[in-house]
């Protein structure tokens, strides 16, 4: 799908033309449009083909106007929990901050059991997922195109989930385009004062989480050139089921997660495959701080102010 993007510079009109990795999407593609409602969510949606969710097996999902999807009931809450949150949620967001859909942007949504897509599907997970002979029998996308920011009205954030189901084996894809610059610091906290985001999945319990590198941090707005299937702008996850991955002191380690060993956050660990946890020298960066995160440390963001 080709995008073409305007940026206004030195009074004129530029086109940009890039090739993103979203499935097809819109209304002329059949897609239902959820309100323009401030903290809104689409209306139940009953599920064709039922959606296996690391040992949860879902019929109805809702769409959520601040960039996440919940399986039991809609969700208003526009500031991001940090994964893991036992929050007795299952919880998939491709990019979770405050959004304002009410002036700009439109969020649209459809489900798929035959054609086309369903064959794109089959194709997608089959290269990323070699091991796993898959054929996709449903796809649902939920799109957030040109969303602006609460309440910077003249922002457009572009971005895409894609849940993909064969009945047992379950997957998601997390397609970016465009990420909005916010102007602003990003804050590590749960106060109003910033823009938070994450992107990532997270289960009731957070047995099984994952948060895209960049979540609570400015960079994330490079989504768009990152992956961990080697497509610019495109995550994939295998969502049916899952192991632990590696231990550290007795608690479970998802693959791909990273965190730090000690209290002066000096060596940098991840779970690079199952049980092979690796450590390397690599202490937070001078505007993060160590601070300690349920059973392990993390680096985390800080606005630091000269004084005057």
């Amino acid at each position: 799908l080709i995008y073409s993007i305007y940026i206004v510079a030195s009074n004129c009109f530029q086109t940009i033309q890039f090739s993103g990795q979203f499935y097809s999407f819109g209304i002329n593609s059949g897609d239902a449009v959820s309100p323009q409602i401030d903290d809104g969510s689409s209306p139940v949606v009953s599920l064709a083909v039922s959606f296996p969710f690391f040992g949860q097996i879902y019929r109805q999902l809702y769409v959520n106007n601040n960039g996440f999807i919940t399986f039991d009931s809609p969700s208003s809450t526009y500031v991001p929990f940090r994964f893991p949150a036992r929050s007795g949620i299952d919880i998939i967001a491709p990019f979770w901050t405050d959004l304002d859909n009410r002036n700009n942007g439109i969020i649209s949504y459809r489900q798929i059991t035959f054609g086309s897509v369903l064959q794109q599907a089959t194709r997608d997970i089959n290269q990323y997922f070699p091991q796993i002979q898959f054929t996709a029998r449903w796809v649902f996308i939920a799109t957030w195109d040109r969303v602006a920011y609460y309440p910077t009205s003249g922002t457009e954030t572009t971005f895409q989930v894609v849940l993909i189901s064969g009945g047992t084996y379950s997957f998601v894809l997390m397609n970016y385009g465009i990420i909005a610059a916010t102007g602003r610091g990003v804050e590590v906290s749960t106060s109003f004062g910033g823009v938070l985001f994450i992107a990532g999945y997270d289960t009731r319990t957070s047995d099984h989480h994952f948060l895209i590198p960049g979540s609570f941090e400015s960079n994330i707005t490079n989504l768009m050139h990152t992956s961990n299937v080697n497509v610019l702008g495109r995550w994939a996850f295998h969502t049916d089921s899952g192991n632990t991955g590696c231990m550290f002191n007795g608690n479970p380690v998802q693959v791909g997660d990273s965190f730090w060993s000690d209290s002066t956050c000096q060596s940098k660990c991840t779970c690079v495959s199952s049980g092979n946890l690796r450590c390397q020298s690599q202490p937070c960066g001078f505007d993060q701080v160590c601070q300690v995160s349920t059973f392990q440390y993390s680096c985390q963001t800080v606005q630091r102010r000269t004084c005057t």
